[in-house]
């Protein structure tokens, strides 16, 4: 299978509807329910001065997607975050993998970024275990820090820092 990685377009807002419309995508990131294409196509039509976002394809169809915020305050330039969304019919199949190098790529040999974070559900597994992967530790845990299906949850703060 080959996943292909590629800036996304304006055109991609119906795939990036699904993606996020699945069970998975609503719960493990902190997009709402039944989001429009609408919506989304204003969002990236109107993206702020350092985010970059990345679409996955797999045989022509978008599958995952990644938004990449690189910190524009002076004194934090050299940190950035993501989100990121796999359509729930793809797990397991390395394209969250494929995003996240993306941006981390970007990040140390483009935008001087030393400092990676993301904020992750303390029960998604899945995600920890990918990012332990790529080099992200566990920095602290924040008690109910998120709000799902009517309760709230912990996320762990995760980072990868560069020297």
């Amino acid at each position: 299978m080959e996943i292909i990685i590629r800036p996304t377009q304006v055109s991609d807002a119906k795939a990036l509807c699904e993606i996020y419309s699945q069970p998975t995508a609503q719960s493990e990131t902190l997009q709402l329910p039944k989001p429009s294409i609408e919506n989304w196509a204003t969002r990236l039509n109107n993206l702020p001065a350092g985010v970059y976002t990345y679409v996955a394809e797999v045989d022509g169809k978008v599958v995952g997607n990644i938004g990449f915020e690189h910190n524009q305050r002076p004194r934090k330039l050299h940190i950035a975050t993501f989100g990121i969304g796999v359509h729930d019919d793809y797990h397991g199949m390395g394209i969250g993998t494929k995003l996240i190098q993306t941006v981390i790529d970007l990040a140390d040999n483009w935008l001087q970024v030393k400092r990676i974070e993301i904020d992750v559900n303390c029960d998604n597994d899945r995600a920890i275990q990918c990012y332990k992967n790529l080099g992200f530790v566990v920095e602290g845990e924040a008690k109910n820090a998120s709000f799902r299906n009517g309760e709230y949850i912990n996320t762990y703060y995760m980072a990868r820092v560069i020297g």
